[in-house]
């Protein structure tokens, strides 16, 4: 038998990592999912030779990817962030969703890229709470907003049926009303958060819905934005 020795703290950032990696395939996912299924709308166009639906299709397809994409990469000017966002996009409309990116939004490309990765945890998980929270309810409908100015600040709100419980017992490690293997989310959200010196504010009304808002300083130290 072989025993595999690992610090602890080795071992979290490993797992954080493998959580960004899965943030990030999740992603990615959604995006060649959604391509696939325009391809099969296509083909079939092809198939019954409706050459002039399919031109319209296209067309249209092209100028919807388009508008989105440039959209995104004028505001959010991290590439990667950027993809991942994109790809969250997907991912809602596969959900019937609507998941709005204010237009108001505006992120520079960070000089750190570990910063990038942290705050891809953050607010991935952050979104999936958010989808998942509004799944089930009438309006479906969650809205990422994100600020420049003397912080950073992102502003994740749903439609959802509010959180019951105490707000700060959700960041406990562990903790879940989903069943087993989850409730790490939010934790990691936290550690996230406070490796960047950042905040996090929860408003949260039953029947209304929640409000999540991170705020990240500038300039604090070496790691900040």
């Amino acid at each position: 038998a072989i025993a595999t020795f690992r610090d602890k703290t080795e071992i979290r950032k490993l797992a954080e990592e493998l959580t960004g990696i899965r943030l990030y395939a999740e992603a990615l996912r959604a995006q060649s999912h959604e391509f696939m299924n325009k391809m099969h709308v296509v083909l079939g166009l092809t198939h019954m030779k409706q050459y002039e639906e399919l031109q319209k299709y296209i067309s249209g397809m092209v100028s919807e990817h388009q508008y989105e994409i440039g959209g995104i990469m004028k505001r959010i000017k991290s590439p990667v962030f950027a993809g991942f966002l994109l790809g969250k996009l997907s991912y809602a409309r596969e959900k019937n969703i609507k998941l709005i990116i204010s237009e108001d939004s505006y992120m520079p490309e960070m000089d750190d890229e570990s910063i990038t990765h942290e705050l891809i945890t953050i607010v991935g998980n952050l979104i999936d709470n958010a989808l998942e929270a509004v799944m089930d309810c009438e309006k479906k409908q969650v809205e990422v907003e994100i600020q420049y100015g003397d912080t950073l600040t992102i502003t994740v709100q749903d439609t959802g049926k509010g959180i019951q419980e105490e707000i700060g017992v959700l960041f406990t490690k562990g903790y879940s009303t989903k069943g087993d293997n989850r409730g790490y989310g939010l934790y990691l959200v936290k550690e996230s958060i406070q490796r960047i010196n950042g905040k996090i504010h929860m408003h949260s009304l039953v029947g209304k819905g929640t409000t999540i808002t991170i705020e990240i300083p500038r300039g604090r130290d070496e790691r900040q934005i």
